[in-house]
């Protein structure tokens, strides 16, 4: 009885600090704007219908202006917080443990929180992550669509001297991935012929159209790129993305946003911004090094490169690590040291 007067009292969520005006929109929040969509989301990965939508989106200390893709609370019950990625990085759970630390916090009195005599309840939290992107060989590609990531995962391991010790961890986070990364070959396929891969038959929807429309762009502005050795093969049918948005359309995908001018520039923007920071970085990085002389200097040079590009440094760090095959701990190190 005491915990249900609790929850009755509680204030509804609130955002930690205001809207971010300044924060670059992206496509993924684009297609979750509207309330009906973010319904659909709930009863997709809850199961539930969601009657009440409350947006309850975060920003933050520690990623500075940057606010988290998406987060809301469903029949003040669930907090729902999900973020897209487009490449693979293994410290998704703490991300996410940030956002909905500061979201959880949002949804109650802090006074109370840390000095009330009474329990004071949250909303259960629920972390997702929908995986974007290109594979060159499936073997890449994991097994399952979806699959869950923990914090725990990244966790010091335990050697044998410690085995009679408490050693199970205190602190948990679980992230529910949906992992809609294409081979290249299947991405040609989808856009020739608009086969998609059989493992994504479970998972039509919104999530899927969002993966289907960011594989396919990033796949048309590499084809045309036209480099050398290049691997990607320009289909028969488009020459641009701009043909791929009325491929799209023509396919019944997000018809409402990608007949609408501003969206679809914002949207050919934002994935030719992303593609062409990943690419300029690592070869203006190559450059530099090569002045320095040494594998330390490419290194130092992609850094650079990066800061004067606007990249934030949690990208390039995942960025680091995939070019230059460093683990977690040496890219950190290579920030601290680098990053001015």
């Amino acid at each position: 009885m005491e915990r249900e007067h609790i929850q009755k009292n509680q204030p509804k969520p609130q955002e930690v600090l205001p809207v971010n005006t300044k924060a670059k929109d992206t496509f993924f929040k684009t297609v979750y704007a509207s309330e009906e969509r973010q319904k659909k989301l709930a009863a997709f990965l809850l199961g539930i219908e969601g009657k009440e939508i409350v947006v309850s989106n975060v920003r933050p200390v520690l990623f500075g202006n940057r606010e988290n893709d998406l987060a809301f609370v469903t029949n003040a019950v669930f907090y729902v917080m999900a973020e897209n990625q487009a490449t693979v990085c293994p410290n998704v759970p703490y991300r996410l443990l940030e956002y909905i630390t500061s979201g959880l916090r949002s949804t109650v009195d802090s006074e109370k929180l840390l000095y009330s005599r009474k329990r004071v309840c949250f909303p259960v939290p629920k972390l997702y992550m929908l995986q974007t992107g290109l594979e060159s060989r499936a073997e890449k590609l994991p097994e399952k669509v979806q699959y869950d990531t923990r914090l725990s995962d990244s966790y010091l391991a335990v050697g044998e001297q410690y085995k009679s010790a408490l050693t199970e961890p205190d602190l948990e986070a679980v992230v529910h991935v949906y992992d809609f990364r294409m081979t290249m070959k299947e991405t040609l396929e989808y856009i020739e012929s608009g086969i998609q891969p059989e493992r994504f038959a479970l998972y039509q929807g919104d999530m899927l159209d969002y993966a289907l429309t960011a594989n396919g762009i990033t796949y048309i502005q590499r084809a045309a790129k036209k480099e050398k050795q290049n691997q990607y093969v320009m289909p028969d049918n488009v020459f641009s993305v701009a043909d791929y948005i009325e491929l799209l359309v023509k396919r019944d995908i997000f018809v409402d946003l990608l007949t609408d001018k501003e969206v679809c520039d914002m949207t050919m923007a934002q994935f030719s911004r992303d593609d062409i920071l990943l690419y300029q970085g690592r070869e203006e990085g190559r450059e530099e090094g090569r002045e320095e002389g040494r594998e330390e200097g490419k290194k130092i040079g992609a850094i650079r490169t990066y800061q004067r590009l606007g990249i934030p440094p949690e990208t390039a760090r995942q960025y680091i690590m995939e070019e230059f095959g460093t683990n977690a701990e040496e890219a950190d190190e290579l920030l601290r040291t680098y990053w001015i």
